[in-house]
């Protein structure tokens, strides 16, 4: 909640939600745990996707004109929400998988967080050319759509890998 001098106030819940995020960080590793941290962060992954494919679908839902300017920013925010969430929870993994020393998982994990950030910010600017698109007709975007379509083609291609080269770690462990 912003107030009248730019500062910000924290809402209760989101101070109750901070404490929460911070109790879960202090979360004490077990070496018992490593196979359950990985289906933690697996899981987490597949939310993400689920995310995205609902934010997507609601941009272009909005793009064809059936739901309103209203909706789609509560959709866009309810997807930031979620996207949060769901680094917030691979953090975590990332972080107990860490204090193991099983690098070479979370060096798995980390890839799959870079990728999905850059695809995130392609994502992003391919629905903005496309919108640009719309609104100025007399402009040709369609090479530059093509080249981020194949950009994050690309991407999701690279987190599909390291998410097969994930579960193959898991059934070592």
């Amino acid at each position: 909640m912003a107030q009248a001098n730019g500062t910000s106030t924290l809402t209760d819940q989101q101070i109750s939600d901070a404490a929460v995020n911070e109790a879960n960080m202090q979360v004490e590793a077990n070496p018992e745990h490593a196979l359950d941290y990985m289906k933690a962060f697996t899981t987490a992954q597949a939310t993400r996707t689920e995310i995205y494919h609902e934010f997507e679908s609601a941009l272009n839902d909005h793009a064809n004109g059936r739901i309103s300017v209203p909706e789609i920013q509560q959709v866009i925010r309810i997807s930031q929400e979620g996207f949060q969430d769901v680094s917030t929870d691979i953090l975590q993994q990332e972080r107990l998988l860490n204090s193991l020393g099983l690098t070479h998982l979370t060096t798995i994990i980390r890839r799959v967080q870079e990728l999905e950030k850059e695809n995130l910010e392609v994502t992003v600017r391919l629905l903005q050319t496309r919108l640009q698109a719309v609104v100025r007709s007399e402009v040709s975007f369609e090479s530059e759509i093509e080249e981020l379509n194949k950009r994050r083609d690309t991407l999701i291609q690279g987190i599909n890998g390291e998410m097969e080269e994930a579960r193959a770690e898991m059934l070592e462990l």
